[in-house]
């Protein structure tokens, strides 16, 4: 009987404590917390720095500086006579200056392209030829693509919204599927660019890596990347753990060292292993909080101490 009470007594500490759980203090994502919000983080137990807050003396901070040359000047001139006196005022003097920084009137620019052609007296018809990607009698340029691949995938703007953007700064009309379709156009020019970033990523020393999870058409997807400090490579993929990274292939051929969550599908890979000191700091955070481990709060303060010395 008394076997039995402990082992119920464990069960229900290990419930109390995944249900204590979230982002802040394990491996859970933040779309995992619901609507409750996770507790603060646990204060430091080390003694704060000596340099308060703000500025600090050395670095200079960016700010606006006047040109020499501005692209227009107004010039605000005083009255034509004295306000005290009355008499004509003489040949007035430049005696300060301010200046604005302001972005000009934004439109499109519409360019034409005119093709020529010539008869030789031989009766040859000779034509010149439209640049290459000039395909229709009317289209949108490179720079106006790129501003809604841009918009779409660095800010993660809605398609919608872009579309309604450049209407309402550039006065260039958008319909929501061709800023898709600037997005596919995207895909097959800038797949050489993350080939190459791949075969980079495989044969790199030391290299992270994570997923996530998103919705892709209702239903779950994950976003797999792998990074350096100088390379990051992204791919989406329906399954999460070791058919996705045989899928895409750069995981499964790395044999360098993976720094990673410590999850049983990356622990799998012939590569040496490395675990992430953020997941870490998450599970140390658990110990300290919940569980009142003391140490746990010294190893934070230790991988704290030496990341500030790196």
């Amino acid at each position: 009987m008394r076997a039995e009470v402990e082992e119920l007594q464990a069960k229900v500490r290990e419930l109390e404590g995944k249900r204590s759980q979230d982002s802040h203090n394990s491996s859970k994502p933040p779309s995992s917390d619901g609507l409750a919000k996770p507790p603060a983080k646990p204060h430091s137990l080390r003694k704060s720095g000596q340099h308060p807050n703000g500025g600090q003396p050395g670095p200079t901070g960016q700010t606006l500086k006047q040109v020499d040359k501005p692209d227009r000047v107004l010039v605000h001139r005083p009255p034509a006579h004295c306000p005290a006196c009355q008499c004509p005022l003489g040949k007035a003097a430049v005696v300060e200056t301010r200046q604005v920084f302001d972005l000009p009137p934004l439109r499109f620019e519409v360019t034409e392209h005119q093709v020529l052609a010539a008869t030789c007296a031989c009766g040859q018809v000779c034509r010149g030829e439209f640049p290459e990607g000039v395909s229709s009698p009317v289209q949108y340029g490179p720079a106006a693509w790129a501003a809604v691949v841009h918009l779409t995938h660095h800010p993660m703007m809605p398609v919608q919204r872009t579309a309604q953007l450049m209407g309402d700064f550039f006065e260039l009309p958008m319909a929501e599927a061709t800023v898709l379709a600037a997005a596919k156009e995207a895909v097959v020019r800038l797949s050489p660019t993350v080939g190459a970033i791949g075969e980079a990523l495989q044969v790199a020393e030391v290299a992270h890596a994570d997923e996530t999870g998103l919705r892709v058409a209702g239903s779950l997807h994950w976003m797999h990347v792998m990074a350096t400090t100088l390379l990051t490579w992204v791919a989406c993929h329906a399954k999460r753990g070791r058919q996705a990274f045989d899928d895409l292939g750069i995981l499964a051929g790395f044999l360098g060292t993976l720094i990673h969550e410590g999850w049983k599908p990356y622990r799998d890979l012939l590569c040496k292993h490395g675990l992430c000191n953020a997941h870490h700091l998450r599970e140390l955070t658990y110990l300290f909080e919940d569980l009142g481990q003391a140490w746990a709060g010294r190893m934070i303060d230790l991988l704290l101490s030496c990341q500030q010395r790196m």
